[in-house]
């Protein structure tokens, strides 16, 4: 390589298993805090919810610690049960910590990419410490070159700023040398898009793109992941 090539990651659902640590997580909340006479399956959607547009002003640039410490107090108020959503948040904020699941494959693709000597970042949103205790618990910090996180530069994906902090705080990052891989068509890939970086849309469950967003690429699996980052790298597959 005559420069060097450098890969930005998304962490949740993208390296770690987010979505498997935050079922355990809300189950232990929902079991601690039980409502009478509703399950778990009847709370979870709701939660969902209220989440979901928790965190589409955040990626609008609402301050997110503040909204996060007010999604289990708005969900169990559709449940006319009043609760501190600050103490409940504390909770499960511990149990998020402590969510060292990996996605299948995740590992051995990133020390591919170490041999390959890929600058390998992490570009996520969320909480600083739960993050950094995931990738220390799981073993996975080595791997990364640097580790940016929205609570801790002020800015979240999709957000251009966040991507501008990012580039600077890696001197060698170009437009040009960089890709940005996702899962999040609304905050990764459209924050690619907003900062000219090419990108890919890690999608393993082969979710249909209800959006005007439009990926530089998708895959499915991280060996089409692989494949790609090197064809655009320059990179030749190791054969051996």
């Amino acid at each position: 390589m005559s420069y060097k090539n450098y890969l930005i990651f998304d962490l949740d659902d993208t390296i770690l298993d987010f979505k498997k640590g935050e079922q355990e997580g809300l189950n232990k909340i929902f079991k601690k805090h039980m409502v009478p006479e509703v399950r778990f399956d009847q709370w979870l959607p709701i939660f969902q919810r209220v989440n979901g547009r928790i965190w589409s002003r955040i990626e609008e640039g609402a301050s997110a610690k503040e909204l996060l410490e007010t999604r289990f107090s708005k969900t169990y108020q559709e449940f006319g049960i009043e609760k501190d959503g600050r103490l409940l948040e504390s909770e499960y904020r511990s149990y998020l910590d402590q969510n060292f699941f990996v996605l299948k494959g995740a590992k051995e693709m990133l020390e591919q990419l170490k041999k390959q000597n890929f600058q390998v970042v992490a570009g996520t949103n969320g909480k600083s410490s739960t993050q950094r205790s995931r990738l220390k618990g799981t073993g996975l910090e080595p791997f990364f070159e640097d580790v940016v996180i929205s609570e801790e530069i002020g800015y979240a994906k999709p957000h251009q700023k966040f991507f501008e902090i990012l580039m600077d705080r890696n001197k060698g990052m170009k437009t040009q040398n960089t890709l940005m891989i996702g899962d999040s068509l609304r905050s990764d890939i459209q924050g690619a898009i907003n900062s000219g970086i090419r990108n890919i849309w890690f999608n393993p469950f082969k979710n249909e793109n209800a959006t005007e967003i439009i990926p530089d690429f998708e895959v499915a699996t991280f060996e089409e992941l692989q494949q790609i980052i090197e064809l655009n790298s320059g990179i030749k597959q190791n054969s051996k």
